[in-house]
């Protein structure tokens, strides 16, 4: 389908005036476009705008908000709504990688995820990468040179920003992790083996006398032994790795009041709320885990009907609640 009739067709939906025919065209290619990768190339002049018509199409077609009391996430669309984004973050990563390159060069972060609540922690690393750390799990980043480095004690999921004159570099226990830009599952606890698993990208792992022991592509893991200096390298299905991330972002009719003190304690932000009314309100949703603060906000706020504004680190809702 033509790009210039495919925005018509979208906005017609998203206005409520689109034909049966045309709703069935729409279908179509969304269901085409649904087994391909996150990327589409298009020749269109803005593929951003594009992306986001797309984005809207999911939102209005696949989320059912059940009122007054409770509001149901579907995970197809969530799953979707990620790769749309990821779409629109590469679209548009030349910008966002120049902004990086000046941040990150004299940056320097700790972050923990504490354990009183057995409660995983989102980061926002300067370079625009991302981490999830595991309950009880702590990291430090700082820029030496050109070379970014972090530094991991416990477990905790990676997705790197690929800076091709800027590796990235994971000390964990006594294994080094070298990425360019990747995403890959990190497990070193003290006084147990290191295991790096990979699911998307392709990652080094080096030992401490900086000997290579494996190259990792998706869907492959390494073990290794730092006592006895063995490794097992295998095939897995690298997602499975990583079922600890969505732990504590599945709930069931859980106030919203609740789930924004969640929110605060993951995204290390302040959630209020400018209408008291949606605190007492019930959701239920299915969460992968790794999506950004901006992207649950959206789904939530698409989902009931309400908005949301971010200003630093304060979140504030609003919307008509559910009594």
């Amino acid at each position: 389908m033509e790009d210039e009739k495919l925005l018509v067709l979208i906005d017609k939906y998203l206005a409520g005036e689109a034909t049966d025919l045309e709703k069935k065209q729409l279908d179509q290619w969304y269901q085409q476009n649904s087994e391909q990768d996150a990327v589409w190339h298009t020749d269109f002049d803005s593929e951003e705008e594009l992306v986001e018509k797309r984005m809207l199409y999911h939102l209005k077609n696949h989320v059912k908000a059940t009122r007054p009391k409770v509001f149901k996430l579907n995970t197809r669309f969530i799953q979707k709504a990620a790769a749309v984004l990821i779409g629109v973050s590469l679209i548009a990563g030349y910008f966002v990688v120049e902004k990086s390159k000046k941040a990150v060069k004299q940056a320097m972060l700790t972050a923990s995820a504490p354990t009183q609540f057995s409660e995983n922690k989102f980061v926002l690393l300067p370079d625009s990468s991302t981490v999830l750390l595991h309950s009880g799990s702590t990291i430090n980043y700082a820029m030496h040179g050109n070379v970014r480095e972090l530094k991991l004690v416990g477990e905790a999921y990676f997705d790197i920003r690929h800076m091709a004159n800027h590796p990235f570099v994971i000390h964990a226990g006594k294994v080094k992790t070298t990425v360019l830009g990747t995403a890959f599952n990190i497990k070193a606890y003290p006084g147990q083996n290191v295991t790096v698993s990979v699911t998307r990208g392709k990652v080094s792992v080096a030992d401490e006398n900086k000997h290579t022991i494996a190259t990792l592509l998706p869907n492959q893991q390494v073990v290794y032994n730092t006592t006895a200096q063995k490794l097992d390298q295998s095939n897995i299905e690298a997602k499975q790795t990583i079922t600890w991330a969505k732990a504590d972002m599945q709930f069931d009719d859980m106030p919203y009041k609740q789930l924004a003190e969640r929110l605060s304690r993951r995204y290390d932000v302040n959630v209020k709320f400018k209408n008291q009314n949606l605190e007492g309100c019930l959701i239920t949703g299915r969460f992968t885990g790794t999506e950004s603060l901006e992207l649950v906000l959206k789904t939530l706020s698409d989902t009931m009907g309400s908005t949301y504004t971010i200003d630093g680190k304060t979140v504030v809702l609003d919307g008509i609640g559910c009594n």
